[in-house]
Formats: structure tokens, C-alpha cells, sequence
């Protein structure tokens, strides 16, 4: 866990206390940011980041969808990326925060979390 970042997201107006509100995670599980979901969803106002799952099995996998400001995709996607590489190691990175309105990206509006996507 040392010289490790882990990013932070809450997808709910309250304190967290039910499942799949919020989650952290090693930045180092992060599997990539897409513009659309693996299903062929696709979103002109929504980045996809796709983990490694909680399970342990090597196949399951989370998911948080981003809510973003239509056509600032990109950069929000830069913003992202931007903010997971500022401080190597040991830092924890909050990357949507829908409870305290804090986003890494301006244009980042709010966040859904699901810890268990197949």
C-alpha cells in the first residue's frame, strides 16, 4: 500500500452509508476512462472509469460513471488522468465527491458508483 495513490468517489448527496455510494480505490486498479460503457452505452455526457473488482477472482469489475458538462469530455478526461499523476504515492485523491461538490475537473458534475459490475 505504500507509494500507492487511491482515489476517492461518492455518488451520493449524504454521508455515505448504503452500498455502492462510494468507494476508494488503488489508482494502480484502474483498467482505463472510456466515452461510453463496456455494454456499447454511449454517453455524450458521461466518462466511464472502469477498476478491478473487489472479488479477488480476476474477473469482476467496478465502475464509476462520471457526469460531465456536455462536450468537455476530453478534458475532463485530462482532468482525471491529471489528477491521479499530481501526487505519486501515498496520496489520497478525491475524483468525485458528490456529497461535499468537490470534483478534480470543472466539468465533472457528479458521479455513480457500482463496486460489482460483471
Amino acid at each position: 500500500m505504500k507509494g500507492e495513490n487511491y482515489l476517492y468517489f461518492n455518488g451520493h448527496t449524504a454521508e455515505p452509508a448504503a452500498d455502492d455510494k462510494a468507494m476508494m480505490i488503488p489508482a494502480s486498479t484502474v483498467l482505463g476512462i472510456s466515452i461510453g460503457a463496456a455494454d456499447g452505452t454511449v454517453d455524450t455526457d458521461a466518462l466511464y472509469l472502469s477498476c478491478e473488482g473487489f472479488v479477488g477472482d480476476g474477473n469482476s469489475r467496478g465502475a464509476v460513471i462520471l457526469a460531465v458538462t456536455a462536450g468537455k469530455l476530453k478534458e475532463a478526461m485530462d482532468d482525471v488522468v491529471s489528477a491521479i499523476n499530481a501526487n505519486p504515492g501515498d496520496g489520497f485523491i478525491v475524483i468525485a465527491d458528490d456529497h461535499n461538490g468537490t470534483y478534480c475537473s470543472e466539468h465533472i458534475t457528479g458521479c455513480t458508483v457500482d463496486s460489482a459490475v460483471a
